[in-house]
């Protein structure tokens, strides 16, 4: 009997080897079953919020250019022209919202002017009412009416100038009587006035504006000024 008594501890140690084996082998087998049953994981909706790359938001329009840039209001300009039939000259000067004007035919017709301009919109008027200017202004010409009295309706167009074009008074003590002088100084340098006293009006003197101060009358030097928006030429 003892002799067979290794044999029986090998066999006891082989058998319990054996059983750990095959229980290993269903844990493992029974783990295998229970994962593929399991459902599967939905995906994650956390977003990681420090690895976004910033997307900047789009720019604002820029806003349209004001194809009316024109038709904001002009600090100060001069402007010279003609009616459309070349019936009168016209000379016009703003500043500050104020505007002045000087329409003469170069023979006996002439009227001098005061209004405004509120934004692009020209409106003056004579002392009497009787000659009117309605139109337009901006940074390059002006356009609108002259009416003469009260009836008769010209078109005229009047462009931008600078110096020394524009708007000229000239007054003149001659032998005692007031005399009063305007002239329209286009851009390309035609000039045209009326020279008025004592209720009598006639062809102006010749103005050479680069040479104001040569101006005289019957011998009678002229005092000449070249007007803006802001000086007064209706007396009240």
């Amino acid at each position: 009997m003892k002799r067979y008594a290794p044999l029986l501890t090998l066999a006891a140690v082989a058998a319990l080897g054996a059983g750990f084996l095959i229980a290993n082998m269903l844990s493992q087998q029974n783990a295998a079953q229970q994962s593929a049953a399991a459902p599967a994981a939905e995906p994650s909706t956390v977003v990681d919020l420090a690895r976004l790359t910033p997307v900047p938001a789009p720019a604002a329009a820029a806003p349209a250019e004001n194809a009316g840039a024109a038709n904001e209001a002009v600090a100060e300009k001069a402007y010279a022209g003609w009616t459309a039939g070349r019936e009168a000259s016209v000379a016009i000067a703003v500043k500050d919202g104020r505007a002045v004007a000087y329409v003469c035919d170069g023979k006996a017709m002439e009227a001098w002017l005061e209004g405004s301009l509120r934004g692009d919109q020209l409106t003056l008027e004579s002392k009497d009412g009787s000659t009117t200017i309605t139109g337009t202004a901006d940074g390059t010409s002006s356009t609108g009416t002259v009416k003469t009295n009260g009836e008769e309706a010209w078109q005229y167009t009047a462009e931008g100038v600078d110096a020394p074009a524009g708007l000229y008074e000239g007054r003149a003590d001659v032998r005692g009587v007031a005399t009063r002088v305007g002239w329209v100084v286009t851009g390309d340098g035609e000039v045209t006035g009326v020279a008025s006293a004592a209720g009598e009006r006639r062809p102006a003197p010749v103005l050479d504006p680069a040479n104001p101060g040569g101006v005289t009358i019957d011998g009678v030097p002229v005092e000449v000024t070249a007007l803006d928006g802001g000086s007064p030429v209706i007396r009240r």
